[in-house]
């Protein structure tokens, strides 16, 4: 066998390499972690102090039991509506949304959400300001 076989056999593997690299990537399904990232952009402003309020009034607790996820506010504050949103970071699919009015304490069963990470978002309010706390969670 020659130079020039060698080379050529090498190239073509490294062709045949390359092809298979992109033809996986490619068939890979990557979700945003939101699909109106760029009007959240917007509002980022808003989302900070939502931040600063959750801070001001003390943050929910969350305890993370055998059979669900309790989320525990303090006494003195009298909380109107809110919503605990659970986003998987690889399958926007397994999204979920809790509501919850009127008390300091919510309980989400674990057996609504598939095992695994999720990023939590606590959204309330408190005296009319727009509360948010944010926590990584694995189920």
């Amino acid at each position: 066998m020659n130079w020039g076989k060698g080379l050529a056999i090498a190239m073509v593997l490294f062709v045949g390499f390359i092809l298979t690299l992109t033809i996986t990537m490619m068939s890979k399904k990557s979700d945003l972690e939101d699909e109106d990232y760029y009007a959240r952009e917007v509002n980022y402003e808003q989302e900070i102090q939502a931040f600063k309020n959750a801070a001001q009034y003390g943050v929910a607790t969350i305890e993370n039991a055998d059979e669900s996820i309790v989320v525990n506010f303090s006494d003195n504050i009298q909380l109107s509506e809110g919503k605990v949103v659970f986003i998987r970071p690889n399958n926007a699919k397994l999204d979920k949304t809790f509501y919850f009015e009127n008390g300091n304490s919510f309980v989400i069963p674990k057996s609504k959400l598939e095992p695994g990470r999720y990023s939590m978002e606590i959204i309330y309010k408190v005296d009319n300001q727009d509360c948010l706390q944010k926590e990584d969670i694995t189920i």
